[in-house]
């Protein structure tokens, strides 16, 4: 089994039991709460009915208490009993019990005196209406029942209220310690809720958050040519085996940046053996010839011919030694990995001046904006180097410029003097262009693009762009496979 798949969702597996715990702990706690919850409304259900029930009994006495009143104040005055009033207390009495709803042991024991009670007094009630019909008089002991009967009742429906008061305190003090109890879960829901979520963001920051921000910063070293650049690779999940791809990948860069070096240097050993073979071995055969024609003027004793053709020689060799050192100013002309692009290029200028007392002026502030691979700033400094060697050679200028500008996917470079110029058609006509072939193979071979701007006294402007590291990597690439 591959490396990859033994990784594969370890980072999904940890997350899945991380919201897992989360949503446990939420089931757990919002479950339980609405358990309490429940238990809650509930009870003030409870509450209500004990209300209830303590009215309740405050009605039967309230009423007994009316009755035995009305009935009191008639006989105290003399009056007959209202049969219609006191039926009517009697039918409130009765449904009042009715909707009393029985509880417990003592409640049954205590509605059915009541009941009992208020029994004897319908049948007290009806006997004196009875005998105040008939005119008789009312027997003292019949009023000291009814005294006695409404004591009973106030006793029972205090006692009713006080029972269904406990009952109301104990279902408060119940209904107090289960919204303390979910305060309590709530309480716990945040600390273990905030432990879960502080770890978690600590198990990210150290595990995904801190290994991309390395790979995001490697990755920027990366696309400035430091392919030296590895990460540190602390896990062995997905973010692990990223880490160790990217390493990979650097170290595959590394090698493909010293390959591709490899082959330009032997593009450009090619490039210069053809350059000396084209110039310096010509002069050399040529100078061969003269020498031979020397000989036979010595031989004939034509002294003048001699020194003509001695005078050719000197010429033929200066214009080698020339050509030797044009070729070991080249070579030396390369970019310095330590100085980099600009200070290589500015130092080379700065010589070239000295030496052929031809200023040159170097505005690169565009290429603040441009990146080049090494192997395009190989190129761009030989173009510039064989531009600068026409100037010298053919253009008779008295000063140049090199200007770096961004333009589009590529970078535009302009080499410009203010010489005589030159007509094209009559320099490829006559076969003389002055490198120019060589320079398009060199920008070509890049995936560039070259074009010469120049008409007779007017100057020489070449004009060269060259694709940025992206693009360069591109056409590498497709031209070493």
């Amino acid at each position: 089994m591959s490396e990859g798949s033994d990784v594969r969702g370890r980072i999904n597996h940890r997350l899945s039991l991380i919201f897992a715990s989360l949503f446990l702990v939420v089931v757990l706690v919002g479950g339980i709460s609405l358990y309490l919850a429940r238990s809650i409304f509930v009870s003030t259900d409870n509450i209500k009915r004990e209300s209830e029930r303590i009215n309740l009994a405050d009605g039967i006495h309230s009423t007994i208490h009316h009755l035995i009143s009305d009935m009191q104040r008639s006989i105290l005055r003399g009056t007959s009993i209202p049969d219609a009033g006191q039926k009517s207390y009697l039918q409130e009495l009765n449904a009042l019990l009715e909707l009393y709803q029985v509880g417990g042991e003592t409640e049954r024991e205590v509605t059915a005196e009541m009941g009992k009670i208020i029994a004897d007094l319908s049948s007290l009630s009806e006997r004196m209406v009875r005998e105040a019909r008939v005119g008789r008089e009312v027997n003292p002991q019949d009023l000291e029942v009814l005294g006695g009967a409404e004591g009973r009742i106030r006793a029972l429906a205090h006692r009713l209220s006080t029972a269904h008061r406990a009952k109301m305190g104990q279902i408060v003090q119940e209904s107090r310690w289960r919204m303390q109890l979910i305060l309590g879960l709530y309480g716990v829901f945040i600390l273990v809720g905030g432990f879960l979520i502080v770890g978690s963001s600590f198990y990210f920051s150290r595990t995904i958050a801190q290994p991309l921000r390395w790979l995001a910063r490697g990755a920027s070293e990366i696309a400035q040519g430091h392919f030296y650049k590895q990460v540190p690779v602390i896990s062995t999940d997905e973010i692990g085996q990223l880490s160790r791809s990217f390493n990979v990948m650097a170290e595959r860069l590394r090698e493909h940046e010293e390959r591709l070096k490899g082959l330009a240097a032997l593009e450009e050993r090619g490039r210069i053996a053809q350059e000396l073979h084209d110039s310096l071995a010509q002069e050399i055969a040529l100078l061969h010839l003269k020498i031979i024609e020397a000989d036979q003027g010595l031989s004939g004793d034509d002294v003048s011919r001699v020194k003509e053709t001695l005078e050719e020689m000197r010429k033929i060799a200066e214009g080698a030694y020339e050509d030797v050192r044009q070729a070991i100013f080249g070579l030396r002309t390369m970019v310095s990995k330590r100085l980099g692009l600009i200070p290589s290029l500015t130092e080379y200028l700065h010589e070239f001046s000295e030496l052929r007392q031809i200023p040159v002026d170097l505005k690169a502030d565009g290429l603040k904006l441009i990146r080049l691979s090494p192997q395009v700033e190989i190129q761009l400094v030989r173009i510039i180097h064989e531009a600068l060697t026409n100037v010298y050679k053919h253009a008779g200028a008295k000063k140049a410029v090199v200007r770096f500008d961004p333009d589009g996917e590529f970078a535009k470079v302009t080499i410009e003097d203010d010489g005589k110029g030159f007509q094209m058609e009559e320099v490829i006509g006559k076969g003389l262009h002055f490198g120019l072939q060589t320079m398009r193979e060199r920008v070509e071979g890049v995936g560039g693009k070259f074009a010469v701007e120049t008409a007779p006294g007017r100057g020489a402007r070449v004009i060269v762009h060259l694709p940025f590291e992206e693009r360069v990597y591109e056409t590498y690439s497709r031209a070493s496979g």
